[in-house]
Order: structure tokens, then sequence, then C-alpha cells
């Protein structure tokens, strides 16, 4: 007798695994500003931070938390090459809430182990791509309040609270980044993207490269160096 998806119950329990990051440039308790950084679909943070190379402050600390779904990117091979090349990623549609739940609670407990380090820096958020729904949820739920938030080539979540993402970056410098010949970035893409951006920050401004679907350190590097110092942050706590 066939199996009819109604026979197969599913279900979950909480379980504990190891999650990782890395750091790029000033540690935490040295630095002035705080930049969090979310890779895209696919990436794993040493590749990631690949692309800060040569840009960083030199009072900056770049903290990358990485998905928690490693993957092999390609395709298995007989030969065993598809074993070459792992990324990361922060969901799928599958068990979506529960993936959604875990990676929040991953990035707030890095965001507090990181903080309490380095009380008084000024918080930025960047997110490429995949990473950009990803930190539009992450602020939403009010953990992090930064000072910058550079949504890069990547479309908000349309799930979270309007009024929290309203509140949560009343005072915050917001800019989507783009390539001209990004191709998942079309031009009425982008122009729906920077009115989700807007509609929670008005002041939102966008900036556009000579480039395709990554990061360009022309562009990345002024815009970490933005991000103000402690002394503005801490008079505005």
């Amino acid at each position: 007798m066939p199996i009819s998806p109604d026979d197969i119950r599913i279900h979950t329990r909480p379980t504990v695994r190891t999650a990782r990051y890395a750091v790029l440039g000033t540690g935490p308790a040295e630095a002035q500003r705080v930049w969090f950084v979310l890779h895209g679909y696919g990436q794993i943070v040493p590749r990631f931070l690949r692309h800060f190379e040569g840009v960083v402050p030199e009072d900056c600390c770049i903290v990358a938390p990485e998905g928690l779904s490693r993957f092999y990117i390609d395709m298995p091979r007989s030969d065993g090459a598809h074993l070459q090349r792992v990324g990361a990623g922060w969901m799928t549609r599958e068990a979506r809430e529960d993936d959604i739940h875990d990676t929040m609670r991953w990035l707030d407990e890095l965001y507090a182990d990181i903080m309490q380090q380095s009380p008084h820096a000024a918080v930025g958020v960047l997110a490429f791509s995949q990473g950009v729904a990803t930190a539009t949820r992450w602020i939403a739920q009010g953990r992090v309040r930064p000072r910058a938030f550079v949504a890069w080539a990547g479309g908000v979540a349309h799930d979270v609270d309007a009024h929290a993402m309203t509140t949560a970056l009343q005072d915050t410098d917001v800019t989507l980044v783009s390539g001209d010949q990004d191709q998942f970035v079309s031009d009425d893409t982008r122009a729906a993207m920077l009115s989700s951006l807007q509609a929670w920050q008005p002041a939102a401004t966008s900036v556009v490269f000579a480039g395709a679907h990554h990061l360009e350190r022309t562009v990345l590097g002024p815009l970490l160096a933005r991000l103000s110092g402690p002394e503005s942050a801490a008079r505005d706590r």
C-alpha cells in the first residue's frame, strides 16, 4: 500500500550544534566600530571575507557569522570533484520557520558576545545577496540597532514588521548597493528594493557601481569607513 503525505508525521525538537564565525581587522576589545557582515548564498566566511582585503579601517572589527547550513555546491561526480567546493546558506523553504528561529538565536548570541567585549563601539550591519533578508529579520527583532545598514544586491524580507523596522532604522544610515550588470538585480528590481528600504527609512540611498553580483572594494571601503566612531555612538545611547 503506497504511503500518502498524511501518513508521515514530522516532529521537531531543539538540539545543540556548533556555529562558526570569522573576525577580520582589529579585535572586538580594541575596535571603535564593529561591522557584522552576512554572506550570500553558497558562500562560507573565509571566502566571503576575501572581498574585504585592503579596505578595512584600522579601528574596525569585521565579524562574519556563517549560515548554519553547509553543503557541497557542485552536483555529485564519480571522481569526487564535487567535494572541493563547500558553501553555506541561511535557510530554505523546508522547515523555514525553524531555520529562521535558529539563525536569529545564533546571531543574537554572537552579537551579545562581541558587544560585551566592545560595549562602546559603533555598530554596522552589511549583508550581501541572500544575507539581506536574514539581516532585515535580525534588525526587526530589535537586538541589534545599527548606525549603518548596507543591503548589497539582495531583497529584504517581506515577513518583518514594518513598525519594528521603522523604529530600528530611524537613526540609521541605510544604503542599497548593486552592480549595473548584476544578473539578479534589474532596474525594476533595484527600484523596488530601494522603495522597501525607504518605507522604513526615508533617507535610504542607492549606490550603483559598474559590475556584476559581487562585493566591489572601491565601494565597500568608503562604506565601512563611513560608520561613525564611538563618541557619537555613545551620545545616542
